[in-house]
């Protein structure tokens, strides 16, 4: 009953402020200032605007609604394709060739690189917080001079990123479990003189 009182009130200033706005122009509608009446009208067409679209919602029951019934409070979900998008930049570092015989590599994972992945866990810490366990198959984009093929588990770290209209999760820490990488065989040299 409340919100309903609320917003009755709101409307009862907003039609008091139109009044006074109409009032005035009025008063100034046969002055030679143009300017001033067209910042007028915009003003109040700005203030009915405003007045319906910021009127909180009204509520049917009695009130107690909880905010993450009224959706105000909705988590996104972390959806494969959240993941797919996400995962492009992510970084891992230390991650060992599959027989030892070479350096470790840190690896950046890229748009142009084919991957395929599982969720292997999936865990939530809180509303805001997440860790995700991913089987990963990847290898370097077409083209790479120096092509790689990788496969493993990376553990991935989320936060829940909240702005002015879009919240969205986003990865802020890569670990690698299991993650190995193997050279595949270089391209054959691309003629440069045609």
């Amino acid at each position: 009953m409340q919100a309903t009182k609320w917003k009755d009130m709101h409307t009862d200033e907003s039609l008091q402020l139109t009044m006074r706005l109409i009032w005035h122009i009025r008063q100034i509608w046969d002055a030679p200032r143009a300017p001033f009446l067209l910042a007028s009208f915009l003003g109040l067409a700005l203030l009915l605007a405003c007045s319906l679209g910021c009127a909180p919602a009204s509520s049917t029951g009695d009130g107690n609604q909880s905010p993450s019934a009224s959706g105000s409070n909705d988590i996104p979900e972390i959806t494969d394709e959240t993941l797919r998008e996400e995962i492009n930049d992510a970084y891992v570092r230390e991650v060992p060739e599959e027989t030892g015989a070479s350096e470790p590599i840190n690896w950046s994972f890229d748009e142009e690189e084919p991957k395929e992945f599982t969720v292997a866990d999936k865990q939530m810490e809180g509303e805001e917080r997440a860790t995700i366990i991913i089987d990963i198959k990847t290898q370097s984009a077409p083209g790479a001079r120096s092509p790689k093929y990788l496969a493993g588990q990376i553990r991935t770290k989320w936060e829940l990123q909240t702005g002015w209209v879009l919240r969205k999760w986003e990865i802020v820490e890569t670990e690698n479990i299991s993650m190995k990488y193997k050279n595949l065989p270089k391209p054959p040299a691309q003629n440069s003189n045609r």
